[in-house]
């Protein structure tokens, strides 16, 4: 495929998905899957779940994390900077905007409506993006995976919710115990 073409197809995709990708962070995540796996075929299932885990753990919004990802791993560095681009562009002018005129506007009832409408879109979006990961995991893991994937879930819900650690705690702690089990060859 002819790069110019490549990152063309990598700038409008990427800027469909950011138009359209209300809630942004996970709730952007099935339009991503959609897009680069379903249509285009630029990932496979196990490396959209890949993307998942790396958007998700590196500092960041999750939809910036994910176009830099499929851009650099399809074009390199021009691909990486044409997708995250892309993906930065429809926020930013949507919140310039919003900002620019939120003054107006923000006691308007019908304003007030549609914020409220889209709330639960995002929420709808967050969850079907749970579904659409928990799938993807179960069918790419056996049954002792899934075993150590669910503990180590439990136990971030655990540290942040009830212990009240910061998130990266956890975090950490999950990439040690993971590198741990890939040493044993549990995973």
């Amino acid at each position: 495929m002819d790069q110019s073409y490549l990152l063309l197809e990598l700038f409008l995709r990427f800027l469909k998905i950011s138009i359209v990708g209300f809630g942004g962070g996970w709730a952007i995540l099935p339009i991503i899957e959609r897009e680069v796996v379903e249509d285009a075929g630029w990932l496979t299932r196990e490396e959209f779940l890949n993307l998942v885990a790396i958007a998700g753990s590196t500092p960041g919004p999750v939809a910036v994390n994910a176009a830099t990802y499929v851009g650099f791993k399809l074009a390199g560095l021009a691909g990486a900077f044409v997708a995250t681009l892309a993906v930065f562009i429809p926020p930013f002018t949507i919140v310039s905007l919003i900002a620019y005129g939120l003054t107006q506007v923000v006691g308007n009832r019908y304003v007030q409506s549609l914020i409220n409408g889209l709330k639960g879109a995002v929420i709808g979006l967050i969850i079907l993006a749970l579904l659409s990961t928990i799938t993807q995991v179960r069918s790419a893991f056996q049954y002792h995976q899934l075993a150590a994937l669910t503990c180590i879930a439990l136990f971030v819900i655990l540290s942040v919710k009830v212990l009240n650690l910061h998130p990266i705690i956890p975090l950490l702690i999950s990439a040690v115990i993971g590198i741990t089990l890939g040493l044993l060859g549990l995973w």
